[in-house]
């Protein structure tokens, strides 16, 4: 069916859009929205651009719209004259106009018989006439209902988009209120600072002091200088110091030694010899579980708190340690060590420190860098998850810490090279070592009088792209105890080298068809290790690294810059997503791996990657690791596998953040695990070979079986509670 004039001159500015958007500047753009945003300059580009004339005229040969005089000219030899009829023709009204004016000149002959022949003959010319209206009223008709249709299919088009881009923009809001958040903290924690040393009577003194010494007389060897620079008489070199002392009758003399006692206190008398120390252990967190680590370490008085994490899936005020209030009520706490930056070792520790103003943390330099970004992140968390498991006519939950408590115990970090014995309190002494797992993970060797406790927190024997494996120092040689992780500690062995080679076989497969893939990953250590496999193995993949996990990246680079093998994660065909720019590269990137967070499909930018990536049957979804069993990674593989009610050839969708979203891409699961299994364990016990062993950070049922095999072979272990030597 032929075109009336206004629906061809629209097909005509579509067609020319279609082929704009084919330049590499503009791949991804929808057409039609291109066209109804570029009208004009899409009809100048017909009338400028010969080739697409011709293919064009070609194409609408038969077109009776295409003989009306302004598309004639469009398409006529002479470029001035197209671009006058392009401009003609950018007006919609006045392209209904002439195609009126058309429609009623083509109604009558040239030579105006028709209007004769209508006159004589009767009602037959009449009725042709208003057939004639008619039709002009409902070509009229449907090009106004097309044009509606047209205007609806945009306006929703534009309304899903700017959906999106309100939800990033709130993004970048939070974002952005989080940065103003954390310098008005860092503001009132240097007012505190401020007011502390306001009543600090040191600095006051060193002032004074310094006002106080008698003038000298030329230069320094002068031994006039000398003679009056000890005279205890002299008068101080400053002239409004000097007269205030006379004015209130004090001597020089005396003032000056007021100060020199302030600034050089007499020392405290030696404290008589402490007795022994027997040394102990007790797991206040993470032991038959996973998640709240917490081993609290005592000899005689002394208390030390080796990990404080938190426990998932519970309220954000009974997150912590379950056992924490041991702490708590033991008044007295000599020091905190953290073996890794992980949220479930270390994400505690600024609720302690604002209970325990002055006790150090210590770790490693590269946890010491990881941690204030962690704990900042989890101050976020917390705002967002505030109701989460709280009874419906409770309020929500108050957050275990603040930003300004964040920065607060970013001032207490201390971090301790490894290797070197530190004097935590008087004769027991604390020395970190390698433990592998993620960027400056450390197990503690804990020493007092003749006994040790070595606390391996999470460990790796094998080497990472990222980080090497555990290295077992002297100092944990024949320990009393061995507190071992035991997250993979069951009869089935891992072989991460056939993960890699599945994981990317998988990447292969889907990128060089022409997909995407998506993995979503934990901001800190597997995102890095998978980006680096990435760049060792595919280093013509383009990857995208989101969320979080680009933070932690930038740390790592930083990090390990001036080390022995430093790591480069970014550049080349790696690259990071910018807020900024994140709404157009989830409409414009076609091709590579976008690893971001959250690992579990919970929150975060996998959230709208996972919308983007998941109704596209050319691409994948890859699940890096564990997934929680109610959480959205762990739901949607089981919809991958037939749950659900669905099955081979039945339509899928998935409920991911209150939008339902069709699942017609690959998901598959893989495994790059940072643990050690339960032949790399008994490896480092050997190695070890301490007189008892307490497993921990581990599943009760899997735990009892390693423990009868290392019974077997001739090892005594602790039960997983208290332990005194």
């Amino acid at each position: 069916m032929s075109r009336t004039l206004p629906q061809l001159v629209e097909q005509l500015v579509l067609d020319a859009a279609r082929h704009a958007v084919q330049a590499p500047a503009l791949a991804g753009t929808d057409p039609d929205r291109f066209a109804q945003a570029n009208r004009r300059g899409m009809l100048q580009l017909i009338a400028r651009h010969r080739p697409l004339r011709e293919e064009l005229a070609a194409r609408y040969v038969d077109e009776q719209g295409l003989q009306q005089p302004s598309l004639r000219a469009l398409f006529a030899g002479d470029a001035a004259v197209a671009e006058a009829a392009a401009t003609t023709l950018t007006d919609p009204a006045r392209v209904r106009r002439l195609a009126r004016a058309w429609v009623r000149r083509n109604v009558h002959t040239p030579t105006g018989t028709a209007t004769i022949a209508a006159a004589t003959a009767g009602p037959t010319a009449v009725d042709g006439r208003r057939d004639a209206r008619i039709a002009r009223r409902i070509a009229d008709l449907r090009e106004a209902r097309d044009v509606a249709r047209a205007q609806r299919n945009i306006a929703q088009v534009e309304a899903r988009d700017l959906a999106q881009q309100l939800a990033a923009t709130h993004g970048d809001l939070e974002e952005g209120g989080t940065v103003i958040e954390a310098l008005r903290a860092e503001l009132n924690l240097e007012r505190e600072a401020a007011a502390a040393r306001s009543a600090d009577l040191v600095p006051a003194a060193r002032v004074f002091a310094a006002a106080a010494a008698p003038s000298s007389i030329g230069d320094t060897d002068d031994p006039r200088a000398r003679e009056l620079a000890d005279d205890a008489t002299a008068a101080p070199s400053d002239a409004r110091l000097a007269a205030a002392l006379a004015t209130a009758g004090v001597a020089p003399a005396a003032f000056r030694t007021v100060l020199a006692m302030l600034l050089a206190p007499p020392p405290a008398p030696s404290p008589a010899v402490a007795t022994p120390r027997e040394i102990a252990l007790t797991p206040l967190g993470g032991g038959t579980d996973i998640g709240g680590s917490a081993m609290l370490v005592s000899a005689g008085d002394v208390r030390i708190l080796v990990d404080a994490g938190m426990r998932p899936k519970r309220r954000i005020d009974d997150a912590g340690p379950p056992h924490i209030d041991v702490v708590r009520h033991g008044g007295r706490l000599d020091a905190i060590v953290i073996t890794h930056a992980h949220n479930d070792h270390a994400g505690y520790v600024p609720a302690l420190t604002a209970e325990f103003g002055n006790v150090p943390v210590f770790c490693s330099a590269e946890t010491a860098a990881l941690l204030p970004t962690m704990w900042q992140d989890s101050v976020k968390v917390f705002d967002r998850t505030r109701s989460d498991y709280v009874e419906a006519d409770e309020p929500p939950a108050e957050p275990p810490y603040t930003r300004t408590q964040v920065f607060a115990a970013q001032r207490r970090l201390e971090p301790l090279a490894l290797g070197r014995p530190v004097e935590v309190a008087d004769g027991v002494t604390i020395e970190l070592f390698t433990a592998g797992h993620i960027l400056g993970a450390a197990g503690v060797v804990v020493t007092a009088g003749d006994g040790r406790v070595t606390v391996t927190g999470d460990v790796s024997t094998l080497a990472q792209l990222s980080v090497s494996g555990l290295i077992v120092p002297d100092a944990a040689r024949g320990s009393d105890l061995l507190v071992i992780e035991s997250t993979y500690c069951g009869r089935r062995s891992t072989n991460r080298d056939l993960e890699v080679e599945k994981f990317i076989n998988m990447v292969a497969d889907t990128v060089f068809g022409g997909g995407r893939v998506l993995v979503p990953a934990f901001a800190l250590g597997r995102a890095q290790e998978v980006a680096l496999t990435l760049r060792d193995r595919l280093p013509d993949v383009p990857v995208l690294i989101d969320g979080l996990a680009r933070h932690v990246s930038w740390i790592y680079e930083q990090e390990t810059a001036g080390a022995d093998r430093p790591l480069r994660i970014f550049g080349g065909g790696v690259q990071e997503v910018r807020d900024a720019n994140r709404p157009y590269l989830l409409k414009s990137f076609r091709k590579g791996v976008v690893v971001t967070t959250s690992g579990m499909l919970a929150a975060g930018p996998a959230v709208r990657w996972a919308r983007e990536i998941l109704p596209d049957p050319d691409s994948a979804l890859l699940v890096a690791g564990y997934q929680d069993e109610d959480s959205p990674g762990a739901e949607l593989l089981e919809l991958s596998n037939g749950g659900h009610g669905t099955g081979r050839g039945k339509p899928r969708t998935f409920r991911l953040d209150d939008h339902d979203v069709a699942v017609n891409a690959r998901v598959e699961q893989f495994g790059l695990s940072a643990h050690a299994d339960r032949r790399g364990l008994s490896a480092i016990i050997n190695e070890v070979a301490p007189h008892e062993v307490m497993l921990v950070h581990g599943m009760a049922r899997k735990q009892r079986d390693f423990a009868d095999n290392l019974t077997r072979r001739g090892y005594s272990v602790a039960p997983t509670r208290h332990w005194q030597r």
